[in-house]
């Protein structure tokens, strides 16, 4: 399986990209972010490789960093959203962005991305909010704050989206988290 493209920039457009290996051009799809901070055509590049095979032959996707890889692994894995989809959404959010979404049960604004309509958006909602943890629920505090949400009748989105909402929540005990999600109203 081809996991890393590296070689030079032989072409580059928005969501396209073509990277010369040795005198073997590999053709990629890349999200918007990507192909922002590739250097120049003609530069050294290295990519990440995330290859579909379809009836016509094998697709490559390239992403720059292991987040943006495994995040966009993580939205194909949601039933309806394809390779398309999955660059669409990473070519208007970041990694971390998508997480918060995910979290916040945010359909509204995922649903802004193009090809990604109400029920695809509260698919994606439905069935990563258990695959991705979000960033603002962590270990200690915050997850026992929401456990507490949770058996107080919030649903765990719910819960996560109103921790998510406090300001600096990394900083306040438990008493505190919850008197602030507490007072939030959805």
């Amino acid at each position: 399986m081809i996991a890393l493209v590296a070689g030079r920039l032989a072409e580059k457009e928005p969501t396209r990209v073509m990277v010369d290996c040795r005198g073997i051009g590999f053709e990629l799809r890349v999200p918007l972010s990507t192909s922002n901070r590739l250097g120049s055509v003609g530069e050294q590049v290295s990519l990440l490789v995330v290859p579909r095979l379809t009836r016509e032959g094998m697709d490559l996707f390239g992403f720059l960093d292991p987040a943006e890889r495994d995040t966009f692994r993580l939205l194909l894995s949601v039933t309806g959203i394809g390779p398309k989809a999955g660059l669409n959404i990473l070519s208007r959010f970041s990694p971390d962005e998508v997480r918060e979404l995910i979290a916040a049960g945010r359909a509204d604004v995922i649903r802004t991305v193009p090809g990604i309509g109400p029920k695809r958006a509260e698919r994606v909602l439905r069935e990563l909010a258990e695959k991705s943890p979000g960033p603002e629920v962590a270990t200690g505090t915050l997850a026992d704050a929401e456990s507490a949400l949770v058996s107080l009748g919030l649903t765990r989105r719910e819960a996560r989206a109103r921790l998510g909402r406090v300001p600096n929540a990394a900083g306040l005990d438990l008493a505190a988290l919850l008197r602030f999600a507490l007072q939030q109203r959805d």
